[in-house]
């Protein structure tokens, strides 16, 4: 089994998503929720939080080949009122993972909504969107 400890919010989860979905074709995966914008540690999105992913993010879509969408870095990113929370989206993956054993499949398609679509993944319309899809 392997185990993947993950944040919603972390560009390299978002680069390793391949990686993960190869493992996943051959044994176990189990996630592990991370809490990097939980808490005390969440924040809205500001000039200071642009600056400091951006470069983070061209040089993950370099190394991995992943995309990080229009949608996002000129979008989501310059959104001031979009607050970066971890808490909410985990809690729908382990809660996904628990109801149908989707978990996985559901973190993937908040990482593509968050990085390429540029969507507000720790809305709840969006949780609910992302995980009847």
């Amino acid at each position: 089994m392997l185990h993947y400890i993950y944040d919603p919010f972390c560009g390299w989860c978002s680069g390793a998503a391949p990686l993960v979905k190869a493992a996943r074709e051959v044994l176990p995966v189990r996630a592990h929720g991370g809490g990097m914008m939980a808490g005390a540690q969440r924040q809205r999105v500001s000039a200071g939080l642009r600056s400091y992913v951006l470069p983070h993010d061209r040089r993950i879509a370099l190394l991995t080949g992943q995309p990080f969408g229009k949608a996002y870095a000129e979008g989501l990113l310059h959104d001031t009122t979009a607050v970066f929370d971890s808490e909410p989206p985990t809690v729908a993956v382990l809660a996904a993972e628990e109801v149908s054993g989707h978990g996985l499949d559901l973190l993937a398609r908040l990482q593509e909504a968050h990085y390429v679509e540029g969507q507000r993944i720790a809305d709840d319309a969006v949780l609910e969107q992302q995980a009847i899809a």
